[in-house]
């Protein structure tokens, strides 16, 4: 049948269908004028140059950008624990040209810390994958008598208790994970921010603290140091560098478990055949041998998600750490 014997409704009907054949090209042709990518990626890192989160994103990006064709451009927008950064992901057009990293900082505690957010941690982002977890360790200074996590929780207890813990600073896992420990345990410790977690690993190895939960590819390099003792792990089971560290959780506290994390996310509403592409280039760069081994150097485990599973991942941290924050009656004005 050719067109000039089609009848008006057929015509109509053939109009609709290609009509919406032609969606998912238009959108991804609508801001860049044709196919995505043609031009440069943009990768916020919320952070200064050097952490755990930049180190994440220049690894990703170069493979990243191999996979799409197009360079990816790694740009450090740190201050106020995040925030800042984070934010203008968050209000970037959603067109696949911005992108940027995420943390447990970021992207589950700060909501519930800071009195004053600039974005929603959640409704305002599309993840694309969680890139990687890492444990922290329970480290003391070693002229401290304690040998075990029981010896610090006695010494914690009660209106005597002179404990004083270090963080990387207010919001950070470190500083959390304390505060989880101490509701649990039941101890008392005066929190000291530093200015980034190798400021905070100083001041125990200088015994300006005593404690800290310190991430552990950070705190991992000085124990040999002499410096500093390892009393426990966070992770849920004992890891095989250290077999003779135990978990928080064998250490008396079942259940116990906390992980740092990275993620990779986009401005909200980014079109499903982006996210899509972003999620495989991202997943593929996380399944690369040296990814895998730089992340272990880094002491973090390659964990890549689908979209859908790295948003359910996502939430169930925001709402664990939104309990905790509220019953250690913590703020940041």
């Amino acid at each position: 049948m050719n067109a000039a014997h089609t009848s008006p409704t057929r015509r109509r009907w053939l109009q609709q269908a290609g009509a919406l054949a032609a969606l998912p090209l238009t959108g991804a042709m609508a801001q860049g004028g044709g196919a995505w990518p043609n031009r440069p990626i943009t990768y916020i890192v919320p952070y200064a140059p050097g952490g755990g989160t930049d180190t994440v994103a220049r690894i990703l990006g170069h493979h990243m950008g191999e996979t799409l064709g197009q360079p990816i451009v790694v740009v450090n927008k740190p201050g106020a624990g995040g925030n800042i950064g984070a934010a203008a992901i968050a209000q970037a057009a959603p067109d696949g040209y911005t992108i940027g990293g995420g943390s447990i900082a970021s992207h589950a505690i700060n909501g519930s810390l800071y009195a004053n957010m600039p974005y929603h941690m959640v409704n305002d982002f599309s993840p694309i994958t969680i890139a990687g977890t890492m444990p922290n360790l329970l480290i003391v200074h070693a002229d401290t008598p304690w040998q075990t996590v029981a010896d610090l929780v006695r010494a914690g207890r009660g209106a005597s208790s002179k404990l004083s813990y270090a963080s990387a600073g207010n919001g950070t896992s470190q500083h959390l994970c304390m505060e989880l420990f101490k509701l649990q345990a039941g101890v008392e410790a005066v929190h000291v921010p530093y200015k980034g977690a190798g400021p905070a690993l100083q001041a125990v190895m200088a015994g300006e603290t005593l404690c800290s939960f310190e991430n552990l590819a950070v705190a991992a390099p000085q124990l040999a140091s002499g410096r500093i003792r390892a009393l426990a792990i966070t992770s849920a089971r004992r890891l095989g560098a250290w077999p003779s560290v135990p978990t928080v959780a064998e250490s008396g506290f079942p259940g116990f478990e906390v992980t740092s994390w990275q993620a990779l996310f986009a401005p909200a509403r980014l079109p499903a055949p982006l996210l899509a592409r972003l999620n495989d280039a991202a997943v593929s760069a996380l399944r690369l041998p040296g990814t895998r081994e730089r992340f272990a150097t880094l002491g973090m485990d390659v964990t890549p998600m689908t979209p859908q599973e790295s948003q359910s991942f996502q939430r169930a941290e925001v709402e664990k750490w939104a309990k905790v924050i509220k019953a250690a009656r913590l703020t940041i004005t």
